[in-house]
């Protein structure tokens, strides 16, 4: 590992599109860029290139490479250090608009992470959401990446519909939900949250993470975009995200990814819909959806309120569970 007196180009990519005017970005982007360079340049961080590099060699197996901002996050997240064997920022909180490719993002992460490149054995990934469905997408993104590459990675991995797992570091992915009959006594190296906006309270969340700790490297990533429950988990990581990017206390370990509209009437100029959805400019097909759920919830706001919650971020509540 060699220490990094710049940024290395996985990470200034990134730092550099966002400041570019290319696109539009929202106020957290430019805050998160320069948070970014300031630990770096106060704290002596240094990037594992050498494995990084393994990592993104991956994606030959995979229908989709990552974009800038995953690159960004994914280097961040799982080879920078604080200091030999600690890593910076354990724990990454993906905050992006429907359809931005965070379930894609997960299985990539969760696939390198369970490959001979991290030399950790036995560094379990648990999947966990509120419905078996959403535990299961990512899950199944990298089951369909193993069935489509079976000549070469069957020397590698072992899979079936409940686990797959490294052959040479014993390492599992699975699955996990709420009503899990087992949920305790796992050992995991890292738990992911799939639509954390789902959580009501964090009985289930506390269960899950209780087995982190016991190996090396631990690691969390929230993957979500916003939803109908105020005032639980995901309020509580949103308001910490923002707290860490206007600097008003440590991040201990989260690095706060958010995308989101800076203000509800952005939503009526679809130029600004990059705000919530740092794919959206990639994909022509998406923005076309979205410009038809658009013409939806200007005709019916209260029906159509996914359009503002799931796609801006901008909760609007469902007027039902009120």
């Amino acid at each position: 590992m060699k220490m990094n007196s710049k940024l290395i180009p996985e990470i200034q990519n990134y730092i550099d599109l966002v400041r570019s005017g290319t696109i539009e970005e929202c106020k957290e982007q430019f805050q998160l860029c320069d948070y970014v360079e300031k630990c770096f340049k106060e704290e002596n961080l240094f990037v594992d290139e050498t494995v990084l590099h393994k990592y993104l060699s991956l994606q030959k197996y995979f229908p989709f490479d990552l974009y800038d901002w995953e690159v960004f996050c994914f280097t961040l997240h799982n080879c920078t250090y604080a200091k030999p064997g600690i890593l910076r920022w354990p724990d990454l909180f993906i905050y992006v608009g429907r359809g931005s490719g965070k379930n894609g993002y997960l299985s990539f992460e969760d696939f390198s992470l369970i490959s001979e490149y991290n030399k950790i054995k036995n560094y379990d990934i648990d999947i966990c959401a509120n419905a078996e469905d959403q535990a299961k997408t990512s899950f199944d993104d990298v089951y369909d990446v193993l069935e489509d590459n079976k000549q070469k990675l069957q020397k590698h991995f072992y899979w079936n519909k409940e686990y797959i797992q490294n052959l040479r570091t014993k390492s599992k992915l699975r699955f996990r939900t709420s009503n899990a009959k087992t949920k305790d006594g796992g050992r995991p190296g890292k738990v992911d949250f799939d639509e954390y906006h789902q959580y009501e309270d964090y009985k289930s969340i506390q269960v899950f993470k209780t087995g982190l700790g016991k190996k090396k490297n631990p690691r969390t990533t929230i993957t979500t975009t916003d939803g109908d429950v105020r005032g639980g988990p995901l309020d509580s990581v949103k308001a910490r995200a923002l707290r860490i990017l206007n600097e008003q206390g440590g991040d201990n370990g989260m690095l706060p990814f958010i995308c989101r509209l800076d203000d509800e009437k952005e939503a009526d100029n679809p130029k600004m819909w990059d705000k919530a959805n740092p794919t959206l400019h990639y994909n022509e097909e998406l923005f076309r959806e979205i410009q038809k759920e658009y013409i939806d919830y200007k005709e019916d706001p209260v029906s159509n309120s996914a359009f503002m919650t799931k796609r801006m971020n901008i909760p609007k509540g469902n007027k039902d569970q009120e």
